[in-house]
């Protein structure tokens, strides 16, 4: 039975990898009611470790961070080479008006990452997807009606041109390609249309090697009530079992504001996908064990994310001795209003618990201000000095890490910005306040 993953972002063109016993996906944004794939600037990365339960990274490249690019940042993928996470995505080139694919880079899988820029040799690199084979890297993409493939170079930065290979003569499709092995053999997923009539069907092909050639083995998600027009996804093994993610337009109805979808595959007997025919249940909402997520916004790379730091100081902590849950976390937050903020995207309003990560030596007061509301303890006419539970909220004398709920809020579709800060504070100790993350939990 089909599984709606997620309907707190609408996210498109999931690529899934299986990162140390960890399933991390990879999606773009589409913008929350929109009708128009040209606004999509920007990705998201997901990660579970049951395929139930799911954390929301946030934000894990924009737009504004890429140099050469000027819009329609499309399908992505990411893969773990000589020890970094690389990103490869698309976007038009603001020099040429055509889809260039570029390459970013993170040392944790779930992002931020950071542009590096253009893989040379590629030409109108479209929903590029990248596949590691031991010790070689290919990258498959659309260029405009065709599939291609061609290995890459070992920075990732440069295809090796005689190795390129045309697939548009073994197979019919011309975008969203993706590479998985099972068997022993090599699998090609990629949407394609029946005759030139939408919707996209989800087709695959088998080959012996990475270049092919390649054997179309035919559509294995045909057309269903609810699809989105186009279909874009990836195929990955999870504690022995194998999975597709796929995307549709169940939650919006719109095609452009697509969501999730995930379904258990199954090979017969000549290395064919049995046949997916997705399922809807519970009004095509939650279905299939009903997936749970939650909103995860790292402190410590918050301004890498579409957050800002303010006075804060940078703990990088990659092998998480500090006991940060992320990438490190915030100190030195010493006086008012020496904070950081961390940026939240909805696409389906809804109400969410706001928690707070966070360690001191010392008392403190502070505050938190999300989507222009300040939570207080409850009691909403208090004066403006009395802010959450005064003197006792940030009590942690033995300087251990703490959660607490600050409240709950209803977040209307868009962007919001959370901003924590110390207030009406000078702290003796210079490390001040510390923060790991907020953690949201839709109610």
């Amino acid at each position: 039975m089909t599984s709606l993953l997620t309907d707190h972002i609408f996210a498109a063109d999931p690529s899934a990898h299986v990162f140390e016993g960890r399933v991390y996906v990879y999606v773009s944004y589409d913008e929350p009611y929109t009708n128009s794939y040209d606004t999509m600037v920007c990705y998201h990365a997901l990660s579970s470790d049951n395929l139930v339960d799911w954390v929301d990274h946030g934000r894990i490249l924009h737009l504004d961070q890429v140099d050469w690019a000027i819009s329609h940042m499309w399908a992505i993928d990411a893969n773990f080479w000589q020890g970094k996470y690389y990103l490869v995505f698309c976007a038009i080139d603001k020099v040429t008006s055509t889809f260039k694919t570029g390459v970013a880079v993170s040392d944790r899988p779930e992002g931020p990452f950071t542009n590096l820029g253009t893989i040379e040799g590629v030409e109108w690199g479209q929903d590029p997807s990248l596949f590691i084979d031991g010790d070689l890297p290919y990258l498959v993409w659309g260029a405009r009606g065709s599939i291609l493939i061609g290995e890459l170079n070992q920075d990732l930065m440069s295809i090796r041109p005689e190795t390129i290979r045309n697939l548009s003569d073994q197979v019919g499709g011309y975008e969203g390609p993706f590479l998985h092995k099972y068997a022993g053999r090599y699998y090609l997923t990629y949407p394609a249309l029946d005759n030139e009539v939408w919707p996209q069907r989800m087709c695959h092909a088998v080959a012996d090697t990475p270049l092919g050639p390649y054997q179309d083995l035919g559509v294995f998600i045909g057309a269903y009530p609810g699809n989105s027009g186009t279909i874009h996804g990836s195929a990955f093994e999870f504690k022995g079992k194998w999975y597709s993610f796929y995307h549709s337009a169940w939650v919006s109805g719109s095609q452009a504001c697509r969501s999730l979808m995930l379904d258990e595959i199954a090979y017969d007997d000549d290395g064919r996908i049995l046949e997916i025919t997705p399922t809807e249940s519970l009004q095509g909402r939650a279905v299939a064990g009903g997936s749970r997520f939650e909103i995860h916004l790292d402190a410590a790379v918050s301004n890498r994310a579409g957050g800002r730091h303010f006075e804060a100081m940078v703990n990088l902590d990659p092998t998480g001795e500090s006991g940060s849950t992320g990438a490190g976390y915030l100190s030195g937050m010493v006086q008012q209003e020496y904070g950081f903020s961390a940026l939240l995207q909805v696409g389906v309003a809804r109400e969410y618990e706001v928690w707070l990560r966070y360690r001191s030596n010392e008392d403190h007061v502070a505050r938190v201000v999300a989507g222009r509301h300040l939570f207080y303890d409850g009691n909403q006419n208090q004066s403006y000095d009395q802010y959450i539970n005064r003197g006792t909220v940030f009590l942690s004398t033995d300087g251990n890490w703490l959660e607490i709920l600050i409240g709950t809020k209803h977040f209307e579709f868009g962007d919001h910005q959370i901003r924590f800060s110390n207030s009406h504070n000078l702290s003796a100790n210079q490390r001040g306040i510390e923060v790991d993350r907020f953690r949201l939990v839709p109610r």
